[in-house]
């Protein structure tokens, strides 16, 4: 049994997520002790706990301390069985990182599968929706992976009620990745979202933003409202480069500005246009996974955060490959997964 320790690193439910997939892809028992020990509330949260249950689903594994708040969790895995799932959190939860859960333990399952995910799809701290179509799968596709996803209905902090739905082919053959130019800037889009909420918020979230990067390059803006059970905003710019698509998001939130979402959201692009990197650091650290149980890859990204470090660690755990980040100027890192 493989034990890992939930305080090293980052601290938080990365972590968890990891370790839980690659003890169902791996067949490795895996024992979590101090799970989310740096965060404000230690232990399983509701969305924490839907990873949990969900990949034991579906390799039919033994879960010991699978309870809310609980610190420590024993993950015996079985076998991995495709086919349809609904996993519900129960709470405005982020259904994507969810998704990025049980994704990888689906692609070695014995047929495809389609997973219905309930819960949160614009929340802070987390992928939106639109990262994770536009952006990770588009990634996961050049890897030869047959994954689709579409969002039925939206879902915002605190009241959640959004609906994915996931269809995942078992992986058959794998290709490496690799991303170290960006290529051509084929489209700039800025998007503001919001349900239950005055028109003026999403036309003044695109003004500020708009002047704020008027001398990068034209945008094109878009309001957008949907349906949800509860009132929400997101805005989120994307930049579709020949070779990827790079997107950036800020959650509107009570006592919030949308002065102060526009201008958190021009902080992310000018960042990622000025320092030169091909996969933004959210990115980076969601690849790292795939890589690992596919065939391997290269990128041009950020230096490592502690995310991405305490990834790359849990990886080694349960994988004999080689992740390595190579410094190429002040700003700029190579990151390289070798089987």
């Amino acid at each position: 049994m493989i034990t890992i320790d939930g305080s090293f690193g980052e601290g938080g439910g990365q972590i968890l997520r990891t370790s839980l997939s690659l003890a169902a892809v791996t067949g490795k028992p895996v024992q979590l002790e101090n799970i989310r020990a740096n965060r404000e509330k230690p232990g399983l949260m509701r969305q924490h706990l839907a990873c949990a249950k969900s990949v034991a689903e579906i390799c039919r594994g033994e879960l010991e301390g699978a309870e809310l708040n609980s610190r420590a969790l024993t993950l015996k895995p079985g076998r991995i069985h495709g086919g349809d799932y609904r996993f519900v959190i129960g709470s405005a939860g982020n259904t994507l990182l969810l998704a990025q859960a049980v994704l990888p333990v689906l692609l070695f399952a014995d047929r495809p599968s389609r997973v219905v995910l309930e819960g949160g799809t614009y929340t802070t701290q987390a992928p939106v929706f639109d990262f994770f179509e536009r952006v990770y799968l588009p990634c996961l596709r050049k890897m030869g992976l047959e994954v689709e996803a579409t969002m039925e209905r939206a879902g915002f902090y605190p009241a959640g009620g959004g609906r994915v739905i996931l269809s995942v082919k078992p992986a058959r053959a794998w290709r490496q990745l690799s991303l170290v130019e960006r290529g051509e800037l084929q489209e700039a889009r800025v998007t503001a979202l919001g349900s239950g909420l005055d028109q003026s918020i999403l036309t003044d979230e695109l003004k500020i933003f708009q002047a704020g990067l008027a001398d990068a390059f034209p945008w094109q803006a878009l309001a957008r409202n949907v349906e949800s059970d509860g009132s929400g905003n997101v805005l989120f710019a994307e930049l579709a480069y020949k070779n990827l698509t790079e997107l950036f998001s800020v959650c509107g939130r009570y006592g919030l500005s949308r002065k102060s979402v526009a201008k958190s959201a021009i902080s992310y692009v000018k960042q990622y246009i000025g320092r030169g990197w091909v996969v933004g650091q959210f990115l980076a650290d969601q690849l790292m996974l795939p890589l690992a149980l596919g065939a391997g890859g290269n990128y041009l990204t950020g230096h490592p955060t502690p995310h991405a470090e305490t990834n790359r660690q849990v990886i080694r755990r349960f994988l004999d490959v080689k992740v390595d980040f190579r410094n190429l100027t002040g700003h700029l890192c190579e990151m390289e997964v070798q089987k």
